[in-house]
């Protein structure tokens, strides 16, 4: 009997076993925390910490700790007002 890591399928059997196929995209689901980031766990914001704005963007810092991202030069207080405004609403 040969070992259960010979041969193309079963290297890569995982894949289809989680539902991740060549032909068929993953779902994924937006988490969001009770109470923001007040209640993160501390490793989650230490890995938060280390995502670094893509080119031309910046990083706002949110008053309840959770960090947008946005156009380079953009007005921070306008941000975080837009957004609370939009949370309120919803």
């Amino acid at each position: 009997m040969p070992p259960p890591w010979d041969g193309h399928q079963h290297a890569f059997g995982w894949r289809v076993e989680f539902g991740l196929t060549a032909r068929k995209a993953p779902q994924l689901a937006t988490v969001a925390l009770i109470h923001g980031a007040e209640t993160e766990p501390p490793a989650l914001t230490d890995l938060r910490n280390l995502v670094r704005p893509p080119d031309g963007m910046m990083a706002v810092q949110l008053d309840d700790g959770r960090r947008v991202f946005a156009s380079v030069g953009s007005n921070a207080d306008a941000i975080k007002l837009h957004l609370a405004t939009r949370e309120n609403a919803s």
